[in-house]
C-alpha cells in the first residue's frame, strides 16, 4: 500500500520541477538581432498549454526552408517571415519548372494560417497572395491573381 503514495510523490516532486522550469523558460526575452525589437520566445506559449499539450516555438510554423546557421540569432516573427519569405522566391526561382516549384510547396499544403510576407503582402490596405501561397493551395481560384503559378 505504500507503493502508491510513494509514486504519487514522485510524481509531484517531477511536475514540480517541470513547473518550475517552464517558469524560468517563460521569462526569456529575446532581442531580434535585425531590427533590434524585444520580443517573446515561443516557449512562453508552449508553458501557458497544458503540461499534456506542449508546444513549440512560434517559428516552428513558418516553413523550414532555410538552415538554421544562416542566422546569426533569433528573429522577431516580422523578419523572421520576411527573411523565409525572400529563402523560398530564391528557391523557387532555382527550381524553374512549375512541377519542381510545386513539390517544394506540397509538404507545407497543410500549413492554412497565413503568414504575412511569407503567403501575402498588403498594398495599399489589399491582400496580394504570393506565388507560395498559389502553389500551396495546388490549384488556380480563378481570381486572375498577380502571382498566379498556374497562368
Amino acid at each position: 500500500m505504500a507503493k502508491p503514495v510513494v509514486d504519487t510523490a514522485v510524481n509531484n516532486i517531477e511536475q514540480d520541477e517541470v513547473n518550475s522550469m517552464q517558469a524560468e523558460l517563460v521569462s526569456i526575452k529575446k532581442t531580434c538581432s535585425q531590427c533590434q525589437t524585444e520580443f517573446g520566445c515561443g516557449v512562453t506559449a508552449a508553458s501557458e498549454t497544458s503540461s499534456t499539450e506542449q508546444s513549440g516555438c512560434w517559428c516552428q510554423s513558418l516553413p523550414a526552408v532555410m538552415p538554421l546557421d544562416e542566422l546569426s540569432d533569433c528573429l522577431c516573427q516580422s523578419c523572421l517571415a520576411k527573411a523565409v519569405g525572400a529563402e523560398i522566391i530564391k528557391q523557387l526561382d532555382a527550381a524553374g519548372s512549375p512541377k519542381a516549384r510545386l513539390a517544394i510547396a506540397e509538404p507545407y499544403r497543410h500549413q492554412t494560417e497565413l503568414v504575412e510576407h511569407v503567403d501575402f503582402t498588403i498594398e495599399n490596405g489589399l491582400y496580394v497572395f504570393s506565388e507560395w501561397y498559389h502553389l500551396k493551395r495546388a490549384r488556380c481560384c480563378g481570381n486572375n491573381c498577380r502571382h498566379c503559378a498556374y497562368k
